[in-house]
């Protein structure tokens, strides 16, 4: 018997809604246009008008063997799936668009307890609750999968098992994560072996920081129509970023508690690291915020959120949007950003190389961007060009028989 809730083009006008509700940018709603169109023909070719699970596994097949699309519409096709899902299962709203990493699978207690030491012995260490949770959620599944493969008990796994279980989280990258575990249940005793070395992760260089110059990030604040509700909302945000090197989340969820006009004082709490991070409300700043909260932000909104959205119904702006936005501003203006990162993230890059070129101490920029610790700040220190010809040494002269093959002394001949 068919269920009202779980058919297709029930679960997908639904989704269409909340889609639409998210103010996604045009170039993201006509990528997922392209998979609900696709999608739709898949369920009318076989057949199909109740949605499950399993046909959402058989959509992705058919979109890599038979569309054979790129790996970009590939991964938006499992996640549109993912969203598909979780509205099936009967979640709602943005409990259904996000993904949930507070789920947990129940576990026997011969997995549980190992798991629950690991993320004790993880607080311990002063790992951020924020980390242990993802721990907690990537290692539920490892042992969740485990326990499909037959492993009942710690003690039971091999490197067979292992392979198996970590392969079906389908992302090398969580390897960083299930190695210190295996670590652990070694040092601990669970484990007579260690396999923390069983799988090996190749590390991809680290990219060098997009940096834009002082005079570039002008011409981009410059570029906003202070005309417009939407250039006076957008320039005062993009000026906390850029000034500050703010990050997109914490903008998004500034508060009006956050800001001290009187004293011109501005802090929170970072969203990233729950560290605090307060600093001088710059004057200019403070003049884009007050022509924000004055001329068009609306007086009646009971929303504690400084940023909203422009339109009803009004909600607060979240850092999607705000990326979205930088990205399509520094496409109107006049700076070449060919082969270079233009989102929000580049203003913190661009304020941490600025300064750190400027010999700015580390410590006043590890301040100023909120990072725990200074050597978060490496990667930026690496493009400081000019300073590093300091450190250069002279190339020694070649001698023995390095000097002999240079000379074409040290050759043999050819037979």
């Amino acid at each position: 018997m068919k269920t009202n809730t779980n058919l297709f083009e029930t679960l997908l006008t639904r989704l269409y809604k909340l889609l639409g509700a998210e103010r996604y940018s045009e170039s993201t709603m006509r990528d997922m246009s392209f998979i609900f169109h696709s999608m739709s023909n898949f369920m009318k070719t076989n057949c199909l008008e109740e949605y499950s699970p399993e046909i959402g596994v058989r959509f992705v097949a058919y979109c890599v063997n038979d569309l054979c699309i790129c790996s970009s519409r590939i991964s938006r096709a499992k996640n549109i799936v993912g969203k598909l899902n979780r509205l099936q299962q009967g979640l709602d709203g943005r409990d259904a668009l996000l993904p949930d990493l507070t789920r947990r699978f129940d576990l026997p207690d011969e997995l549980m307890t190992p798991l629950q030491e690991y993320l004790v012995y993880c607080a311990e260490k002063g790992n951020r609750q924020n980390t242990i949770d993802y721990k907690h959620w990537i290692c539920n599944r490892f042992l969740k999968n485990l326990l499909e493969l037959g492993c009942t008990e710690i003690q039971d796994l091999t490197g067979e098992y292992i392979q198996a279980a970590f392969l079906a989280l389908g992302a090398m990258r969580y390897w960083e994560r299930i190695g210190p575990f295996l670590r652990f249940l070694a040092d601990s005793n669970y484990l007579k072996q260690n396999y923390s070395g069983l799988i090996q992760r190749c590390r991809h260089p680290m990219p060098q920081p997009t940096v834009y110059s002082p005079e570039e990030i002008n011409i981009i604040e410059d570029s906003f129509d202070l005309c417009s509700p939407a250039g006076i909302r957008n320039y005062a945000i993009t000026l906390l970023m850029s000034r500050y090197g703010i990050r997109a989340c914490d903008v998004a969820s500034l508060t009006f508690d956050n800001v001290d006009f009187e004293n011109n004082r501005l802090h929170f709490i970072q969203q990233k690291t729950n560290d605090p991070w307060e600093g001088e409300l710059f004057p200019e700043i403070k003049c884009a915020l007050q022509r924000y909260i004055n001329n068009v932000r609306p007086n009646t909104v009971a929303c504690t959120n400084i940023f909203i959205t422009l339109a009803p119904p009004y909600a607060p702006t979240d850092n999607r949007a705000i990326n979205t936005m930088i990205w399509n501003q520094f496409g109107r203006a006049t700076i070449d950003v060919a082969e270079r990162r233009h989102g929000g993230r580049v203003f913190r890059s661009s304020v941490a190389s600025n300064m750190i070129n400027d010999g700015v101490s580390t410590e006043v920029v590890r301040r100023v961007l909120g990072h725990g610790t200074k050597y978060a700040l490496k990667h930026y220190a690496r493009i400081d060009i000019e300073s590093m010809r300091l450190c250069s040494l002279p190339v020694p002269e070649p001698a023995g028989m390095f000097a002999n093959i240079l000379s074409g002394k040290g050759v043999c001949p050819r037979v």
